[in-house]
């Protein structure tokens, strides 16, 4: 006998009595375990949450839900006596009072959108009362089976939004409510923020941020605004935009965090994560990589890369949900103050999305700030200690996982997440994988082969032999004179993989010495999967590109503290034997040394066109800032560009100057320097 026969026999038994769904079905489930319908359990229901808002309008359980939604509704959202209007015509986009709102929801219905809201709200006060026949000789404990409280217990199903998102969504809606009857330019949330903001960019005091919303408060009485510091901090906390402040030790030894702190510690990158699934749009645009990305062979996404492939391909389990998240770390120092003679250095660390398309994941709303890290000087190694929270969470997420609500499927699901690489500059590389990148092997691909040598004049180490990396049959290979006089015959380096090393030790009066480049072992290697990742570290090219355009305006336009072209290094190629037309030559008097002009010397008519060119170029709006300003043609020097600018010296204008005012042969590698470097993007 199926269930919906129960159901029909049923209520003949009780005389043509009609029962509810909720009732029907739960005395199929005793009538399947053999207790029969003299035993059931009679659960007294005085709302029942998933039929009275889809009964007929003019029904009594209707009406009576219409009403305690109200009393429940307007202490909590309106504003004076009026509230929105979650009816099917005014969409909870009207303000009315309370007599009018019964009067559309009776007349209009509920907007659907709303209709689990009105029963939540009209719920509140209730509670359901269990009560057991007095035949029934069951323990206090016994239940009905695996599914049966979710039939009762809405919160406990997978469908809908958890407790989490449910107080997420509350907010956001009493946040919309305008800032005082009748406001369309501000609503309660917004002005918070903006008031909050304006209070950290002037450095207002908690005190004086209190005083002004007391007076906000006195002058207008109506304004729906919190009357402390503290409340108004409270309402964005609650939205997941707080921060949590972890202090370290003065020496960078340790953090007062987790067990070395009374009470442990939690930070909301988890919860910036979850955010990203209560929107619709949002949710479907984290799917982006898995059903809208273009699979064609060709590298447009990091979805497209080998580590992302490797990562799905090792771990099924965590790549077979769509949903969970592949992520990069960021890191890069600064100086926060513009008088860079104060001494001081922040480090963010920067988490980026990449389940989303590449033209958001770089998006500034889309980015987390994980961690902020600031004092007198730079972290250095030391960076593991900072960053033991947010190793902790990530591990959390890899190995456990958070309940996440999905608004696209009205679903909940374990989110899960992963770390595929870190990007920083060369500097930066040092800190986030302990390779050092400085000394004799800073090379992190050559590692041990890499070829290096200390110049004696310039005071610094030089890194040579790049020909290796050429084809076997490179015409470069065998040409002596324009590089370090020798031929090239070695193949290429084998990639530095795998497994971090064995120090090797010499024991030196009391003191270990290692030979090893590794300076630590990297903290990321405590996630269980980072030691399979194919490409964990990565440099930031745009760092690279503003480093090299230093280094060819400065040698280019002879800038004095700029140019790599200098004594120093003219006696280092006297050393080492090679360039003898560069060679520094005594003066006439015998007291000094003079350099002869190279080939890329340019005179003062050519470094005057040089810069004309940078200097009256007409770019496209919103390609790169205004490029024309960093060009000094009395000085004729290029200085106070950023990152962006020096990429777009590179890529479009250096080629047009070089082609102007320098010979061919010096003209064509810059050319190609352009196209190789455009090729990346």
């Amino acid at each position: 006998m199926g269930w919906r026969d129960r159901v029909q026999e049923n209520e003949r038994g009780r005389g043509g009595e009609r029962m509810d769904f909720t009732s029907a079905l739960l005395l199929v489930r005793i009538s399947n375990m053999g207790l029969g319908f003299h035993g059931c359990v009679v659960i007294m229901m005085d709302d029942d949450l998933s039929q009275w808002i889809t009964l007929p309008k003019y029904s009594t359980p209707y009406i009576k839900g219409i009403k305690d939604f109200l009393e429940n509704a307007f202490p909590k959202f309106s504003v004076g006596d009026e509230m929105l209007c979650p009816c099917k015509n005014c969409r909870n986009g009207k303000w009315h009072t309370q007599d009018l709102i019964y009067d559309h929801l009776i007349c209009h219905g509920p907007c659907p959108l709303y209709a689990n809201w009105i029963c939540e709200v009209s719920s509140k006060d209730h509670r359901i009362d269990i009560e057991r026949a007095e035949n029934m000789g069951f323990e206090d404990s016994f239940t009905f089976g695996d599914n049966l409280d979710e039939m009762f217990h809405r919160t406990n199903d997978t469908t809908g939004p958890n407790d989490d998102a449910k107080k997420f969504y509350g907010h956001l809606e009493e946040g919309k409510q305008p800032l005082y009857p009748g406001c369309k330019k501000f609503s309660r949330l917004s002005f918070i923020i903006r008031l909050y903001s304006l209070k950290c960019i002037h450095g207002i005091s908690e005190s004086g941020f209190g005083d002004l919303l007391e007076l906000i408060k006195d002058a207008f009485p109506e304004a729906h605004i919190p009357l402390s510091f503290n409340a108004a901090k409270n309402v964005i906390k609650d939205l997941g935009l707080d921060y949590q402040r972890i202090h370290a030790c003065p020496n960078n030894c340790m953090l007062f965090w987790a067990e070395n702190e009374k009470k442990n510690c939690k930070t909301c990158g988890a919860s910036r994560l979850q955010r990203m699934f209560m929107s619709k749009e949002l949710s479907e645009l984290m799917l982006w990589h898995a059903k809208g990305r273009k699979k064609d062979g060709k590298l447009r996404h990091p979805a497209d890369a080998e580590a992302w492939k490797a990562l799905d391909a090792r771990y099924p389990q965590f790549s077979s949900e769509n949903r969970n998240i592949r992520l990069g770390l960021a890191a890069d120092g600064f100086n926060p103050f513009r008088t860079m003679n104060i001494s001081h250095s922040t480090w963010p660390i920067i988490l980026v999305n990449y389940n989303l398309p590449p033209w958001l994941c770089m998006k500034q709303e889309n980015l987390i700030l994980s961690t902020l890290i600031s004092g007198p000087e730079s972290p250095k190694n030391n960076i593991d200690v900072f960053m033991q929270p947010l190793i902790a969470e990530l591990n959390e997420l890899w190995e456990v996982g958070i309940e996440t609500y999905d608004a696209l499927t009205d679903h909940t699901f374990n989110l899960r997440a992963s770390l595929l690489w870190t990007i920083s500059d060369f500097p930066g590389l040092a800190m986030l994988s302990g390779w050092s990148t400085k000394g004799r092997l800073a090379c992190p691909v050559c590692n041990y082969e890499t070829s290096s040598m200390y110049l004696k004049h310039s005071r610094k180490m030089c890194y040579m032999d790049h020909r290796r990396f050429l084809h076997p049959e490179h015409p470069w290979r065998l040409d002596k004179r324009k590089f370090n006089g020798q031929i090239e015959l070695r193949g290429f380096v084998n990639h530095f993989g795998g497994k971090k090393p064995e120090k090797k030790r010499k024991r030196q009066k009391n003191k270990i010495k290692s030979n090893s480049p590794f300076k630590k072992k990297s903290i990321f290697f405590d996630l269980p999967y980072w030691k399979h990742n194919v490409s964990r570290h990565n440099l930031d090219v745009m760092h690279i590109e503003k480093n090299v355009c230093d280094k060819v305006l400065g040698t280019l336009l002879n800038i004095a503290g700029k140019t790599k072209d200098h004594i120093a290094a003219r006696l280092d190629l006297q050393e080492l034997g090679i360039r003898k037309v560069l060679h520094p030559v005594l003066s006439s008097d015998g007291k000094h040394l003079e350099i002869r002009a190279a080939i890329f010397d340019m005179t003062n008519e050519e470094k005057d066109l040089f810069c004309s060119v940078l200097k009256n170029a007409k770019l496209p709006y919103g390609s790169a800032s205004n490029i024309s300003r960093c060009v000094h043609m009395k000085e004729r020097k290029v200085s106070g560009y950023k990152s962006h600018d020096a990429h777009f010296f590179m890529h479009y204008l250096l080629q047009f100057a070089v082609k102007k005012s320098l010979k061919p042969e010096v003209a064509v590698p810059f050319i190609r320097l352009g196209a190789f470097l455009r090729g990346f993007f």
